[in-house]
């Protein structure tokens, strides 16, 4: 019998209900995806960046003379970060491993395929690597603590993955899938509630099979890809509204902007530029960005800059973007290897 990646959770069946942050098993195999179309960023040690205005985010006062450079372990990814930063990597996986920031450092994960830290730190949710009683879960992580408590989520052999926040840090959604064929599509989600530690499933009727499900921007309702356009779904599942022809909402782990009032997306195919963003409450389209072409796109820094993976001369950047498609900071740089094993960095607003 071919090893599935439900066979593979089996294996964890007997992991107890108070789980420390250690490292574990390889991440599993397709049936939870990556959480990007993947990433790229320059070879190590390529960390020079673009001189930043004195209206960019990275000419805060100060902020220079505290910049520090972070090579990450298992990879060739160094970290350009600043100690006024808004958001910071908490998190990040490539390939089959996962890491979570522990202090000045990273930690292996070897249990878990996949680690997103709450708005603010303090918690984590980790999704395991297999399937614990015919059922997949979570782990909440006390990260003061580094204990864990496991909440069931989805039953064998639906997975629930892509864990995605709340801004308040009361709730997490993830992305439930099913197996069709050889290809793995989306039936609904997950929400994890957190305080009372429990899991509630919603099936989604007529649902997008390549959907991912992340949180509006006040957490009232998920959103999600919808034939070429973003659909706002309440917590039980049902259709709120369509705003149609925005193209996907975009990747990282925020597509709103801060204020909540701009609405990233990956610009539909009428559209020559890549980079679009729409007013949430009116639909209309805001800005078009032109001149930058990202292979991923990481979430928002502030109202006026987001975080996206550009490729430069054979390796790859992490870089901070106007809406006029300007390069104002370099956040990070890695070789391409990198990027082709599935590279992702978290990115946690503080």
């Amino acid at each position: 019998m071919s090893v599935t990646p439900g066979t593979r959770r089996l294996l964890g069946c007997l992991v107890a209900l108070a789980l420390p942050i250690v490292p574990v098993m390889p991440l599993p195999a397709a049936a939870h995806a990556a959480r990007t179309a993947g990433g790229t960023a320059p070879e190590a040690g390529v960390t020079s960046a673009v001189a930043p205005s004195s209206h960019s985010p990275a000419a805060s006062s100060g902020a220079h003379a505290t910049a520090a450079d972070i090579v990450l372990p298992g990879t060739r990814v160094t970290l350009r970060e600043q100690a006024a930063d808004a958001l910071k990597v908490t998190s990040y996986s490539v390939g089959k491993t996962t890491y979570l920031r522990r202090g000045a450092g990273f930690t292996r994960q070897t249990a878990y395929q996949e680690i997103t830290v709450a708005p603010k730190g303090g918690r984590a949710l980790a999704v395991p690597t297999s399937y614990r009683s015919g059922y997949d879960s979570v782990v909440l992580l006390d990260l003061a603590t580094s204990k864990g408590t496991v909440i069931r989520t989805v039953r064998k052999p639906l997975v629930a993955h892509s864990a995605h926040w709340s801004r308040d840090g009361r709730k997490a959604v993830l992305t439930v899938q099913r197996k069709s064929g050889t290809s793995w599509v989306t039936s609904g989600f997950v929400i994890v509630d957190v305080s009372a530690r429990t899991a509630r499933q919603a099936i989604v009727a007529k649902v997008d099979g390549s959907a991912r499900f992340r949180w509006s921007s006040d957490g009232s309702d998920v959103v999600a890809e919808y034939k070429g356009g973003t659909r706002f779904y309440g917590q039980d599942g049902a259709v709120r509204r369509t705003l149609v022809k925005t193209g996907r909402p975009a990747g990282g782990e925020d597509a709103f902007t801060p204020s909540g009032r701009g609405l990233m997306t990956w610009c539909p195919s009428t559209h020559t530029e890549h980079v679009c963003v729409w007013d949430r409450t009116s639909g209309r389209l805001a800005a078009k960005v032109p001149g930058i072409r990202p292979k991923a796109l990481w979430g928002w820094w502030d109202e006026k800059h987001f975080i996206a993976v550009i490729p430069s001369g054979g390796h790859y950047q992490v870089v901070l973007s106007t809406l006029k498609g300007r390069t104002v900071r370099v956040l990070a740089a890695f070789a391409a290897g990198d990027w082709d094993a599935r590279l992702y960095l978290g990115y946690t607003r503080r």
